[in-house]
């Protein structure tokens, strides 16, 4: 090490002995000044001008080169400063005893062991991932091109959309973590899920052969989807024709829904059509709003294979900024945002009050003898241009926000992944709609909320990401993430210490949350009522239903036992299934009594039950009868029908009588009229609840009947119908 020193300031003095020569032959090289006509004839004279020039260039080289060797010697001093502090810190290293060395060790592997010790004990957290756990976007970028290959369709055998995808991934991929909007208050939902998918998944690790042997096989996990005209995939397919793709591609398969389950499913590679990893369904029907979307949950009215899902994902926001749901904020005489707000709040209390019991073991420290909502995701896609100021087009996302952090659900947006891009470029067409059209060389902007299939694509890409998201932040919990008792220190939980108890514990400590949803969030909730409130609305309810002793899942708060709300549920154009006249036709007649004068229309995509076109007329009656028999009691009925308008809707009217036959023969229940035609120049889907009082509900076994039958004007149309426990 002296050796080094002293090398260092022996080169250091040769530099700054350099640099003053260079200096002082700087000096002697300046020109001296004579008058040349004293000593030089003036046949042989130079040129002064010239010499001038050159004296002039000189200067200006030595000066250049001083000022290069100036800046070796400042580096060269720094590097000696340095090298002086390494030198400093390498003796300093090598006086420190083995003892020191030891401990430090120890410490380390210490950390390691406690980091290990209490890191999240889910399996797909200890087999899947590293620790500590990777974030989302490192795990996506890891297995970026396995995400850009299990996004092609699989009818897209020649992967025409190829370089479109690729395109696509490289300019989304590093927005992503733009689309991540909220996090969950509550984590059991999201360990339910990975459990399932942990289960089902070494399920699908086995033979064929050793799969047919497993007697009752885990089951895959349930996605459930619902939302309008954009989910049913209207524009997906303009794309295709615009590069004249011939391949079979509908667009209820277009939608990134359906996109979404075989991407997921293609990402395992161990899953097929058969038996899948995750089951994805959509309920989506154009029209319909989140308040539909409310009222399809309440009543059940899901396909029976969807029914009790580990997930359900709200989509309907571009229908709830749509021109239908402003008629309907102006009829009830309020704002499009209170309006929204308050569909929303419906619908997230509907679904967070919804509980099963947990079918699979609790890895977190979750009581397993509680029931658990599913896990509620919504997702913000509006870009449309219904109102053509920005501030008007944030209503909705800005009132979900305050609802998500209320209510603790996730949120998450394709909208703020490309806003930006849409804004500085109104013409594209990869992420927005078509607004700008041109008519006769005149260019104008026009309405137009439905994208093409990049804003699906994304979509697909963007939730897959946001589900990462949640299982990176669920996997960095700490073991048992889920403390028995905020109000109760647990010493040792976590690594943390026994405590002191040598000084007074502050007063106002946190406790224990009451057991139900938060109180209805209205502009009149005051902070000093809402702890109130929250216990009395738990007061109400009483103390928490056991899964041990139910033994089984609840679709109600208020049973244990039950699990079909509605064993009669349809409404036109939830599904394929549900669409199909056969289906419906079939379903309906099985269950009729009477039949007279009415009929099924598929009239432009708007399934539903009308009179038969004059059989209203001269006298003739339309009714139509149907008998209901179920080994559970009855107490709700619920129509969905339609409003229009024009000289065809005129005095439109349906009278519903309801009827119980029991030991004490026919009972008419109540009488209902239902009015087909409104002043707004559309025609909607509307609900009528009947809900029957405590002493006229249907007990088990004994028999319903509902007779509608057309008493105004000279249609009606009928276009769901549910029977409700």
């Amino acid at each position: 090490m002296g050796l080094s020193s002293s090398f260092l300031h022996l080169s250091l003095a040769l530099l700054v002995g350099l640099y003053a020569g260079i200096n002082l032959s700087s000096f002697h090289r300046l020109p001296i000044v004579v008058n040349p006509s004293s000593t030089t004839p003036s046949s042989i004279r130079k040129n002064p001008e010239v010499e001038n020039d050159n004296q002039f260039a000189d200067i200006k080289k030595l000066k250049s080169e001083n000022e290069q060797w100036k800046a070796k010697v400042n580096q060269l001093e720094k590097d000696y400063s340095s090298s002086l502090n390494k030198m400093h810190d390498l003796e300093e290293s090598c006086s420190k005893s083995p003892v020191d060395t030891a401990d430090q060790n120890q410490e380390l592997q210490r950390e390691v062991s406690l980091s290990t010790k209490y890191s999240n004990a889910h399996p797909i957290c200890q087999s899947s991932l590293s620790n500590p756990t990777p974030s989302a976007m490192a795990l996506w970028n890891q297995h970026l091109v396995k995400i850009f290959e299990a996004t092609r369709v699989p009818t897209d055998r020649k992967w025409q959309f190829h370089d479109f995808t690729a395109q696509l991934l490289q300019i989304i991929t590093p927005r992503l973590p733009r689309s991540v909007k909220n996090t969950p208050h509550d984590w059991r939902p999201v360990e339910q899920a990975l459990t399932v998918v942990w289960e089902r998944y070494q399920y699908l690790q086995l033979s064929a052969a050793e799969r047919r042997k497993v007697s009752n096989p885990p089951r895959p996990l349930k996605i459930l989807i619902m939302g309008g005209s954009l989910l049913v995939g209207t524009n997906c397919r303009m794309l295709m024709k615009e590069l004249n793709f011939q391949f079979r591609l509908p667009k209820r398969e277009c939608t990134w829904s359906n996109r979404l389950g075989e991407f997921l499913n293609a990402l395992v590679g161990k899953s097929n059509e058969a038996e899948p990893l995750v089951q994805v369904t959509k309920v989506a029907m154009g029209g319909t709003n989140t308040a539909t979307g409310s009222i399809i949950w309440q009543y059940d009215l899901i396909p029976p294979e969807s029914r009790n899902p580990d997930i359900v994902l709200n989509a309907y926001s571009t229908n709830d900024m749509h021109i239908l749901t402003i008629l309907e904020a102006q009829s009830s005489n309020t704002t499009l945002r209170e309006r929204t707000f308050d569909m929303m709040q419906a619908f997230v209390r509907q679904i967070l009050q919804t509980r099963h019991c947990p079918d699979h073991s609790q890895y977190g420290g979750a009581d397993e003898n509680e029931p658990i909502p599913p896990l509620l995701l919504h997702m913000d896609d509006y870009l449309g241009n219904e109102q053509r100021k920005i501030w008007e087009t944030t209503e909705l996302s800005q009132g979900v926000q305050v609802l998500a952090n209320y209510y603790g659900f996730v949120s998450m947006s394709y909208a703020d992944v490309v806003r930006d891009l849409v804004y500085g470029d109104t013409y594209e067409t990869w992420f927005s709609s078509e607004w700008w059209k041109k008519t006769k060389n005149v260019e104008t902007f026009e309405r137009e909320i439905h994208p093409g299939m990049g804003m699906h694509i994304v979509s697909t890409w963007v939730t897959a990401y946001n589900l990462l998201e949640l299982v990176s932040s669920f996997c960095s919990l700490p073991n048992p993430y889920h403390p028995k008792n905020i109000g109760e220190y647990e010493a040792g939980l976590w690594g943390l210490p026994e405590l002191r108890r040598t000084e007074k514990e502050p007063k106002g400590k946190p406790q224990p949350q009451p057991k139900c949803l938060q109180p209805v969030l209205t502009k009149d909730l005051l902070l000093e009522d809402v702890t109130a409130l929250w216990k009395k609305d738990a007061e109400k309810l009483g103390p928490p239903i056991s899964c041990s002793s139910s033994g089984t899942h609840s679709d109600d708060s208020s049973s244990k036992t039950l699990r079909i709300k509605c064993p009669f549920s349809w409404v036109s154009g939830l599904s394929l299934q549900q669409n199909n006249v056969t289906f419906v036709q079939e379903y309906f007649q099985q269950q009729s009594s009477v039949w007279k004068g009415w009929q099924l229309s598929d009239d432009k995509d708007k399934i539903g039950f009308i009179p038969i076109p004059d059989m209203s007329h001269a006298g003739n009656v339309t009714t139509l009868v149907l008998d209901f028999v179920y080994p559970q009691p009855i107490r709700s009925i619920t129509f969905f029908f339609m409003k229009s308008y024009g000289p065809k809707w005129k005095d439109s009217q349906l009278q519903v009588n309801v009827w119980h036959t029991g030991a004490a023969g026919r009972t008419l229940l109540q009488v209902r009229q239902l009015i087909g035609v409104h002043n707004k120049t559309t025609s909607e889907m509307y609900t009528e609840e009947i809900r029957l009082k405590e002493t006229q509900h249907v007990a088990t076994g004994e028999k319903l009947q509902l007779e509608a039958t057309l008493v105004g004007g000279s249609t009606f149309k009928i276009m769901g119908l549910a029977v409700c426990s």
